[in-house]
């Protein structure tokens, strides 16, 4: 492979990386790959099959008290935030309705579903009180609640309001309970990224749509026209595209007190140990 070919894999193209794509310098290829769950981008990066992942900030928390690598950092935010919205049967109303619900998630332990089950738990309801179900992504999680499969479900747009249309329910919005919740980040495993050209001028490229964008807002709703995405997900896209990317200390640190409230592990991280911003720093011109 290349020392110019950058892998990454996610969920879905965030709206930074495909301003950064107006300007790619010669040689340099970003290959990406669309994944179908946080296990398999936790999988991926540890057999060194990609370079990076964005991904929920939660997983990093995770990840890093597996068996494994353990070296899992957080080196750039990709979004301001991640809109989440918890969908469900149309004869639920509010999440404390969820008593004895099959409620479909990505996976159990980590990534959007500690800031669902967080939200439970402030509605009253106990993990005994409802089950989890892992299916995958959110695309994965969608065409499950419309087959059917569980009761309920993290949905971020468009699928939130396409799971409406077709007589779902809306019951709540992680933003309205956790005001803070941070976006998806760029993870990648610390022990073999600092030398790895490709990310360092992907990050750079980055960096600089930061300054392009606010002016061209217009061709990045064209571009992800293009992309086929509905217009509820390019509005999304584009209304939480970052000012910066320096991971939030505030949304961090909202997602360790999550955990801590829950009594899982990972509530005893520091931002520091799971942020390595010496990419970004490394950009910096001096003032």
């Amino acid at each position: 492979m290349s020392n110019n070919t950058l892998r990454v894999t996610w969920f879905v193209p965030p709206a930074i990386a495909v301003a950064a794509s107006w300007k790619e310098p010669p040689g340099f290829h970003l290959e990406s790959s669309r994944t179908q769950s946080s296990d398999e981008q936790y999988q991926l990066l540890c057999d060194g099959v990609v370079d990076a992942a964005v991904t929920s900030i939660d997983n990093v928390l995770h990840w890093n008290q597996r068996q494994g690598p353990e070296d899992f950092v957080v080196v750039a935010q990709m979004e301001t935030t991640t809109p989440l919205h918890l969908i469900g049967s149309s004869t639920l109303s509010a999440p404390a309705d969820l008593v004895g619900a099959n409620i479909l998630v990505d996976a159990p332990q980590n990534g959007f579903v500690i800031a669902l089950r967080a939200l439970l738990q402030q509605a009253g309801l106990g993990t005994g009180d409802y089950r989890l179900t892992p299916v995958g992504g959110v695309r994965e999680r969608f065409s499950a609640l419309i087959e059917g499969q569980g009761d309920a479900t993290l949905l971020g747009p468009p699928f939130d309001t396409m799971a409406v249309q077709r007589g779902l329910k809306h019951i709540a919005t992680i933003q309205d309970v956790f005001a803070g919740f941070p976006g998806q980040g760029l993870v990648v495993r610390r022990s073999v990224s600092h030398g790895n050209e490709a990310l360092k001028t992907w990050i750079r490229m980055l960096q600089a749509s930061l300054a392009t964008v606010p002016g061209d807002t217009e061709k990045l709703k064209m571009a992800l026209d293009s992309l086929d995405l509905p217009s509820e997900a390019v509005t999304a896209l584009v209304n939480t595209f970052p000012s910066t990317l320096i991971p939030s200390r505030d949304g961090i640190e909202l997602l360790i007190g999550q955990r801590a409230l829950l009594g899982l592990s990972g509530a005893n991280v520091t931002y520091e140990q799971i942020v390595d911003c010496s990419f970004l720093q490394s950009f910096r011109r001096p003032i």
